[in-house]
């Protein structure tokens, strides 16, 4: 297996250097389960089978996932390898591939659609905490690269007839995005080439800034100043340690290696492994300490005690950006992977006592045109915290802020393990 990844990301490298890559880059998805302090974990085994692949072990840590399925070169029913998997413990997992980027994802995203398996969400506030903390300091004149997104899908373009994103072909899962950011040049050329299509008049932002670290620095805090959507950071390059190239990760956990070692490449996805597991044991930790019986939301049927996750809108949002919001958040697929039935409390306050499709655990959540209040019970996935918070900065307002109970969010992302670089995997 490291002979195939490096083979590959030897080869990826002198692709990226001549401007023309002959195969895929190799890539990686930190995918989250669930603890045995929170729930029942499952074998690896179990959950890939039930996923349709045949599990391979390698060793007591790695698997070979094979797949089943249709090839599309002649359309015959073959038995494949589509990547590998790194078992890091009961919760979390490595799946390294050298899948074409937009097939990979594909996969991972139907994966994710099942209760079983999440992304690890890399939050716009651990994305900028990585960059303060970590990107910001591999040296002035190392290149890196910050990309900015926010849609506003639930706002009624001007002049439209119906609602945003109403048309069920707009529906999107988790990760289901046009045009992942890891080939937004190929996604820009196309675009400037379908000149003639049409396009609504509704907020949607999109800016990458790659330039030497030092320059990116010195400009950013007076951008984000200006322009609140420079606050939902999507994505970043962590430049290698060892040369030139990097390690671009995305808020769904994906991390693409642009350099020519796949060895560097799995020490950055467990280096970042580490990190997501601190803070989201930390986030669970939080939410659930002490927690008062004036805590509970909700009287009667489905009240239950947690400490808040408290997100607030700098502005209120319009009434019709709202309904639609709350109209789309609770459908089959949404990108939120929550399920509920709003109760109305007023034209602009709905009350859900709601299950998170992921395990299908309880939530209960207050949406208001101001902002959001979700209680998770204790003992069940943080990773819906993150989750959340994720996705209102992508698709709602793009700067919040936010609390677990009176822990300001920034805060609660921004306390790494103090060994979470180093590459000694025994630890």
């Amino acid at each position: 297996m490291y002979r195939f990844f490096n083979g590959m990301s030897a080869e990826g490298k002198a692709g990226l250097n001549k401007g023309q890559l002959r195969v895929p880059l190799a890539k990686t998805f930190l995918l989250e389960h669930v603890s045995g302090r929170r729930g029942q974990p499952r074998q690896p085994v179990e959950i890939f089978r039930r996923l349709g692949a045949m599990s391979v072990p390698l060793d007591d840590t790695f698997l070979e996932l094979r797949f089943t399925e249709k090839d599309p070169a002649d359309g015959q029913v073959k038995c494949r390898t589509t990547g590998y998997l790194e078992v890091y413990d009961e919760r979390f997992f490595a799946y390294y591939t050298c899948e074409d980027s937009a097939d990979a994802r594909k996969r991972v995203s139907s994966w994710v659609l099942k209760p079983d398996l999440d992304c690890a969400w890399f939050s716009s506030f651990l994305l900028q905490v990585l960059w303060d903390g970590d990107v910001s300091k591999r040296g002035n004149d190392r290149y890196g690269k910050l990309v900015f997104r926010h849609e506003s899908i639930f706002e009624t373009p001007v002049g439209a007839t119906t609602p945003a994103g109403d048309d069920a072909e707009n529906e999107e899962g988790d990760g289901a995005e046009d045009a992942e950011e890891g080939e937004a040049e190929e996604a820009e050329e196309a675009e400037s080439a379908n000149d003639d299509r049409p396009e609504q008049e509704q907020r949607k932002a999109r800016f990458e800034m790659k330039d030497r670290i030092g320059r990116i620095g010195t400009a950013l805090a007076k951008l984000q100043e200006n322009y609140d959507p420079l606050h939902a950071l999507c994505a970043l390059r962590l430049p290698s340690r060892r040369g030139p190239g990097g390690h671009d990760l995305y808020q769904t956990g994906q991390i693409t290696n642009r350099t020519d070692s796949f060895e560097e490449h799995r020490q950055t996805a467990r280096y970042l492994y580490r990190i997501y597991k601190a803070i989201l044991n930390r986030t669970e930790d939080v939410a659930w300490q002490g927690v008062p019986s004036a805590a509970s939301v909700g009287a009667g049927h489905g009240a239950f005690k947690g400490v808040p996750l408290i997100i607030e809108f700098p502005e209120e949002i319009p009434e019709a950006t709202f309904n639609t919001w709350v109209r789309r958040a609770f459908q089959k697929k949404n990108q939120f992977k929550l399920w509920g039935e709003p109760i109305r409390l007023g034209p602009r306050k709905v009350h859900v006592y709601g299950a998170d499709r992921h395990l299908w655990q309880p939530i209960n959540l207050e949406l208001t045109s101001w902002g959001v209040v979700a209680i998770l019970p204790q003992g069940t996935c943080g990773n819906t915290f993150h989750r959340l918070v994720t996705n209102i900065q992508h698709y709602v307002s793009p700067k919040i802020k936010a609390w677990v109970g009176d822990e300001p969010f920034e805060q609660l992302v921004s306390k790494w393990p103090s060994n979470a670089g180093e590459d000694d995997e025994a630890r």
